[in-house]
């Protein structure tokens, strides 16, 4: 007599998948684990893009400062003035090139040098101002004034980029007029070493403002040579 029960085609079944269940399982985990991992990897190279291509999204910057602008972001020697702006066409202040530069010279606000006496000085950057003078890359003012909030002039970052990357001249000699003699050697220094010109033939525009922008491009082309690698042709005074 047939049986017609389904049961043992049932437990066939069940055996097989019992059978394959541990390897359901684990194939299960390794999907699961596989896209962990390629989550993680998406967030870390999303991370390291944003990190180091951000600067990049200044809509500000333009093709003349770009690469300066990305190369000192990147290295954080500087910072924009927004989240989408880095400042290019403001006027540098003399706190804000400090800082600048002492980064660029590897200081770190733990860094720790003798007060240089100036009380116009935010006591959160006093760490630069302080490294500078002593290191004899920054004047003051005055004796008690450093001149934090004003202006830095193009004479006054010759002098500042010339002492920080230990730029000199062979023969101190320009054809500037307008450049005070205790600046000349700077800025010959400068020409020399094909960071910047005059403004004219025979005018350095030695008290003409400086930008935010011209600043991180001298830096740059600064920072260029003293990693031995041959500057972009400098085809005008920026």
């Amino acid at each position: 007599m047939l049986n017609n029960s389904k049961e043992p085609c049932n437990s066939r079944k069940q055996i097989v998948y019992w059978l394959h269940e541990p390897e359901r399982k684990l194939s299960v985990k390794k999907i699961t684990s596989t896209l962990l991992i390629a989550v993680l990897l998406a967030f870390i190279f999303s991370a390291s893009f944003f990190s180091t291509e951000a600067q990049s999204y200044f809509t500000d910057v333009n093709d003349r400062y770009k690469t300066a602008v990305d190369h000192l972001v990147t290295k954080k020697y500087a910072q924009g003035i927004s989240d989408t702006r880095f400042g290019t066409d403001r006027e540098i202040l003399r706190i804000d090139a400090a800082v600048m530069v002492a980064k660029v010279m590897g200081y770190t606000p733990e860094s720790k040098s003798p007060d240089a006496g100036f009380t116009d000085v935010p006591s959160n950057r006093a760490w630069a101002v302080n490294a500078l003078a002593h290191a004899g890359v920054i004047n003051g003012k005055s004796s008690t004034s450093y001149g934090s909030y004003d202006t830095m002039t193009r004479s006054e970052m010759a002098k500042v980029i010339a002492s920080a990357y230990n730029l000199t001249s062979s023969h101190n000699s320009i054809p500037f007029t307008d450049v005070n003699p205790k600046f000349a050697g700077y800025v010959a220094a400068l020409v020399e070493a094909e960071i910047t010109f005059g403004t004219e033939p025979t005018k350095f525009g030695a008290y003409d403002n400086i930008t935010r922008g011209q600043f991180s491009l001298f830096v740059y082309r600064a920072d260029l040579l003293s990693l031995d690698t041959t500057p972009p042709e400098v085809i005008s005074v920026d």
